[in-house]
C-alpha cells in the first residue's frame, strides 16, 4: 500500500520536497527518544586534577566496558581494583593517565586514538572513570562510589554535537563537568 500511495504522488508530479518529507515520515527519523538508546559515540575524555591535588600522585584509569561485564564494574569494590595485583585492574581494557606531583593537571584521551577501535570492536557502550584517591573512601556500588563515575557513550545522553567529555578529579570524588542532554 505504501508504494502504491507513493507512486500516485510521484505520477501527479507531486513537488519532490514534499516526497522527502513523506519518507521520512513513514521510515522514522534518526533523532533520540525518551528511554531509548542512541548510536554509540566516539568522544575525547578531557580528565583534569583539582587544584588540590596538584601536590599527590593520582592514576586514573579509564575502562572500557561493555553491556555485559557493566554490572560487574558497577559492583566491584574500588579497595579491591587499586590493591597491587588485583586480576579485574590487570585485565581490564584501559587507558592509564599518570598524574604525578607537580605535573600538567589535564590529560585526555582523543577521540582519534586507536584506542577507540579497540572498545568498538568489543562492544564498549560505556568507559568507567576510576581515580586512586588519597584518603580511605568507603566502597560503593555504581556512582556512589567517589572513585567511580561511568560516562555512557550513547550519543542520546550528551547534547548534539558533543565531541568532548569532561571530567574533574577532586579530593571527593570524580565529577562530570559536561552536562547531559535535557529531558524534552
Amino acid at each position: 500500500m505504501k508504494n502504491r500511495f507513493i507512486r500516485s504522488f510521484v505520477a501527479g508530479g507531486f513537488p519532490a520536497i514534499a516526497i522527502a518529507g513523506l519518507a521520512v515520515v513513514l521510515t522514522g527519523c534518526g533523532t533520540c527518544k525518551p528511554g531509548k538508546p542512541g548510536p554509540i559515540g566516539r568522544y575525547t575524555i578531557e580528565v583534569s586534577l583539582d587544584e588540590s591535588l596538584k601536590t599527590s600522585s593520582v592514576i586514573v584509569d579509564l575502562v572500557g566496558v561493555n553491556p555485559s561485564s557493566l554490572p560487574r564494574w558497577e559492583a566491584y569494590d574500588m579497595q579491591k581494583y587499586w590493591k597491587e595485583g588485583d586480576p579485574m585492574r590487570r585485565d581490564a581494557d584501559k587507558v592509564v593517565l599518570n598524574f604525578g606531583s607537580g605535573q600538567a593537571l589535564a590529560k585526555s584521551l582523543p577521540m582519534t586514538d586507536s584506542r577507540w577501535d579497540k572498545w568498538k570492536g568489543n562492544g564498549v557502550t560505556h568507559v568507567m572513570v576510576l581515580a586512586d584517591l588519597p584518603g580511605g573512601q568507603a566502597s560503593r556500588p555504581g556512582n556512589q562510589d567517589a572513585r567511580r563515575q561511568i560516562l555512557a557513550l550513547d550519543q542520546c545522553t550528551w547534547p548534539d554535537k558533543t565531541t568532548e567529555l569532561k571530567v574533574l578529579v577532586q579530593r571527593s570524588g570524580i565529577v562530570v563537568i559536561t552536562p547531559v542532554r535535557a529531558v524534552k
